[in-house]
C-alpha cells in the first residue's frame, strides 16, 4: 500500500538534469527556495531565499507563498493565501514550472537535484485543466450549435455546425478547448468528437439543408485518415447533406487537397474553403483544386458597406474572379444592413453572420 509520502509529487516539464525533476509532497511540511537551508533548493535568481511551503492540510496537499518577491502561482493565478492542490494543477515558483501528479507505484525521488532556469514570464508547458479535458474527451462532454447560412432570396440555404464544450469546469468556447488540446497533442481527437456529436444531433432534427462541418488544420496532414473517418460518419449518417470546410491555413499542399477533394466527391460531400483572405490567399490551390463554395473571411467583408471604399472594390473583384471559375461564394461575418446590402449588390451567393441569425444550440 502506498504511503502518503509517495502519493503526490510535483513534476517538472523540463528534462534537464540540473534541477529537481520531481518534488515529493510528504506529510511533513517542506520549504522551497534558493537558500541552502530550504528543504528543496532551486538555484534560480527569480526565487526568494525562502519562497514557498508545501504541506498537508485536511488530508490534501497545499502550497503557501512565504512572502516571495516574484510570487507563487497555481494555474497561473498568483496566490496570497494557503491554497489546496489537486492532481493536474500547474504550480509556478516564480518562473519555475511544475505539475502536481499522483503516483500509484513507488518511484525514485529525485528531490536532491537542482535547477537553473532564466525567469522572464510564466512558462506554460503544462496544460491547465488537463484532467478535466481528458474527462471531456473520454465522456464525450460536448454539444453542437448551428448558424444559418442564407441565400439571395432570404431563405435558409444551410447551417454551419459549431462544436461547444459541456464540461462544468471548462470553458465551452472551442477556441479555449483547442488551446488545451494543443498542449496535450489532442487537437484531432477534439475535432473528431465535435464532428461525431454534430452529425448525431443534426440527424435527430431531420435536417434537409446543407450542413457545413469543419476540421482541424492538422487533420489535413493525414488525408487518408481524415477521409477514412469521414467515410465512417457518412455511412452512419447517409441522409445528411454535407459540405466539408477546410480552413485556408490548412490548404498548403496541392496534391493533398486534390486527394481530399476527390475523396469527398466519392462520398457525395461538398467542399468549401473557409476564411479565404484571413491570411495568405492560396490562389493556386483555388485554381487547381477548386471547392464548390468559397467563404470570404470577415476581414474582407467588414467595411464593404460603403460602395466607394477599397474594401468594396476588392471584394467585388475577388467575387467576380472566383465565380468565373465556377465556384459559388459566401460572405462571413455580415453584421449590419449596409454590409448585407453591399454583399447582395456585389453578387455573392450566400451570407452568414449575426445580422441574419446567431448560432443556436441543436436540441438533444
Amino acid at each position: 500500500m502506498l504511503t502518503m509520502e509517495s502519493s503526490y509529487y510535483l513534476e517538472s516539464f523540463s528534462r534537464s538534469m540540473d534541477f529537481p525533476q520531481q518534488i515529493a509532497l510528504t506529510t511533513q511540511a517542506v520549504t522551497v527556495g534558493r537558500s541552502a537551508d530550504s528543504d528543496v533548493i532551486i538555484h534560480n535568481a527569480a526565487l526568494s531565499r525562502r519562497h514557498a511551503r508545501l504541506e498537508w492540510i485536511h488530508n490534501a496537499p497545499a502550497i503557501t507563498d512565504l512572502g516571495s518577491t516574484n510570487g507563487s502561482f497555481v494555474n497561473r493565478q498568483r496566490i496570497t493565501t494557503t491554497t489546496a492542490l489537486s492532481p493536474g494543477d500547474v504550480v509556478h515558483f516564480a518562473g519555475v514550472e511544475y505539475c502536481l501528479k499522483q503516483k500509484y507505484l513507488t518511484t525514485k525521488n529525485d528531490s536532491d537535484d537542482h535547477t537553473r532556469i532564466n525567469y522572464r514570464t510564466l512558462p506554460s508547458n503544462f496544460p491547465i485543466r488537463a484532467r478535466e479535458f481528458t474527462e471531456l474527451l473520454t465522456n464525450g462532454m460536448v454539444t453542437s450549435y448551428k448558424q444559418a447560412i442564407m441565400d439571395c432570396s432570404g431563405s435558409v440555404y444551410g447551417y454551419e455546425l459549431l462544436g461547444r464544450g459541456r464540461h462544468p469546469a471548462l470553458n465551452e468556447n472551442p477556441y479555449e478547448l483547442f488551446l488545451i488540446a494543443a498542449q496535450m497533442g489532442k487537437e484531432i481527437e477534439l475535432s473528431e468528437l465535435f464532428r461525431q456529436r454534430s452529425f448525431a444531433l443534426a440527424q435527430k432534427t431531420h435536417s434537409d439543408k446543407s450542413l457545413f462541418f469543419n476540421c482541424h488544420p492538422l487533420e489535413c496532414r493525414e488525408p487518408d485518415k481524415l477521409l477514412s473517418g469521414i467515410y465512417q460518419l457518412r455511412k452512419q449518417y447517409s441522409a445528411l447533406q454535407l459540405v466539408f470546410e477546410v480552413h485556408e491555413s490548412a490548404i498548403t499542399d496541392l496534391n493533398v487537397m486534390q486527394r481530399i477533394r476527390a475523396g469527398l466527391r466519392d462520398l457525395d460531400i461538398g467542399l468549401a474553403y473557409d476564411d479565404f483572405g484571413a491570411g495568405q490567399a492560396r490562389l493556386l490551390e483555388l485554381a487547381e483544386a477548386p471547392p464548390d463554395i468559397l467563404k470570404f473571411d470577415i476581414s474582407l467583408v467588414r467595411g464593404v458597406g460603403d460602395p466607394s471604399s477599397t474594401h468594396y472594390k476588392l471584394l467585388s473583384s475577388l467575387n467576380a474572379m472566383v465565380q468565373n471559375m465556377g465556384v459559388e461564394t459566401l460572405a462571413e461575418g455580415v453584421e449590419d444592413q449596409a454590409v448585407a446590402d453591399a454583399c447582395q449588390s456585389i453578387g455573392i451567393n450566400y451570407f452568414q453572420g449575426f445580422y441574419y441569425r446567431r448560432p443556436v444550440e441543436i436540441p438533444c
